[in-house]
């Protein structure tokens, strides 16, 4: 029971009813997320920034088990043998049933097999028949005209952009195959319905990227379940197209077959951690492809990456799914390093007391609850109610009176 009222009290924390849509668990947590986000209240009293960090965080993970009640919703579902909803209920009548019942069941048993037994004299000869018609239908010598030689002229294909993975597709040129009924190519996918979204399964090592286009991904990850705009949904994930090309993905259910590889040289080492201004190329390389993009956001489960110029300038880092790591600069001259750092201290000096911050956004990082403001690259103003800082406010001198 207690996995249930949790729940509840999660829809609830969003403002919803339970058992409310996807789509409108969604569309609430997005609204409360710009309401309560941390940034839009550093301007505020410390106590509406704690109230804002603790506002954010129940909506985050609110958010985060009832995505997860979802998943195991739909693990258990697709688990489950096709005929168990059929046994069920024949065992639920027969349990429910009597011998009073099934008296009139037997008395009618000998004409029912009568009917069985003519039914299958007529029936029996035809299937028999249309059987034998659909084997040397399948021939391909029976239609020698429409036969396609597969061994040599490949199946038929569809154009393919270099930001995806196809190595059982032959080039255009090559392919001498009859062309399918329906050009997909040629028809402007995303806004088609469905039920025309038919396209033959792919190899289990193709994958998508960003810059794909609609028919690669129809070739990959089959057809949509949704189709709005520009919009394809496959379950719980999305993928939004631009000028016919993949340009933002939600891979929310993980069920997007999606995949951004990095360009590494051989002489390069990889690294084992992403910091301020690590390129995209770097993330790759370390956080592997990210679960959703937006424009210059990425996210890799509730964590966030903010790129500008293709280089990292902002984190949110609370939900520990980055390697994100700041480190000081090299202490320099004669004086030794303090155990605590106060108003004009420097973000190194920050940074080798307090380690990587949690989230940084701009000129305000954060440290679980607390926050470090920074103006012109010294400390400005600290909000630290838990206590974790190693921060000594400056002594006040009188003021004089004159």
């Amino acid at each position: 029971m207690a996995p249930e009222i949790t729940l509840e009290g999660d829809f609830q924390v969003l403002g919803l009813k339970p058992g409310s849509k996807p789509s409108e668990v969604r569309k609430a947590y997005r609204a409360l997320v710009k309401q309560w986000h941390p940034d839009l209240h550093h301007s505020e009293s410390s106590e509406t920034q704690a109230l804002a960090e603790k506002k954010f965080r129940e909506i985050d993970e609110a958010y985060r088990r009832i995505s997860e009640s979802w998943k195991k919703k739909s693990q258990r579902f697709s688990r489950q043998p096709a005929g168990a909803h059929g046994e069920a209920r024949q065992h639920g009548t027969k349990r429910s049933g009597t011998k009073t019942h099934a008296a009139p069941h037997a008395s009618g048993r000998s004409k029912t097999d009568i009917r069985s037994f003519f039914r299958a004299k007529i029936v029996l000869p035809v299937l028999v028949l249309a059987a034998a018609v659909f084997i040397l239908t399948q021939h391909p010598s029976f239609f020698r005209d429409n036969a396609v030689d597969t061994e040599t002229s490949g199946p038929p294909t569809v154009e393919h952009s270099p930001g995806a993975i196809d190595p059982n597709s032959p080039k255009p040129s090559e392919a001498t195959g009859p062309k399918p009924s329906v050009d997909l190519t040629a028809t402007p996918s995303p806004v088609l319905p469905p039920a025309l979204l038919q396209t033959p399964p792919a190899a289990p090592s193709a994958f998508f990227t960003l810059g794909s286009t609609a028919s690669e991904v129809l070739s990959i990850q089959g057809s949509p379940s949704h189709v709005q705009g520009q919009t394809w949904t496959y379950g719980l994930s999305e993928i939004q197209f631009r000028n016919g090309r993949v340009y933002r993905f939600n891979n929310f259910d993980g069920s997007l077959r999606v995949r951004m590889q990095p360009a590494v040289s051989e002489d390069s080492v990889p690294p084992t951690h992403i910091t301020i201004g690590s390129s995209e190329e770097e993330v790759l390389l370390v956080q592997g492809t990210p679960t959703r993009v937006e424009g210059d956001r990425w996210f890799y489960g509730f964590s966030e990456l903010v790129f500008k110029n293709g280089r990292v300038v902002e984190y949110d880092n609370y939900f520990g799914s980055l390697k994100m790591r700041l480190l000081p600069s090299p202490l320099s001259g004669p004086e030794p390093p303090r155990n605590f750092f106060t108003i004009g201290s420097t973000p190194d000096e920050v940074l080798a007391l307090q380690g990587t911050p949690t989230a940084v956004h701009g000129d305000r990082w954060s440290f679980d609850f607390a926050v470090v403001i920074f103006r012109d690259g010294k400390v400005h103003g600290v909000t630290s109610s838990d206590g974790t800082l190693h921060f000594i406010a400056p002594k006040k001198t009188g003021d004089t009176e004159g």
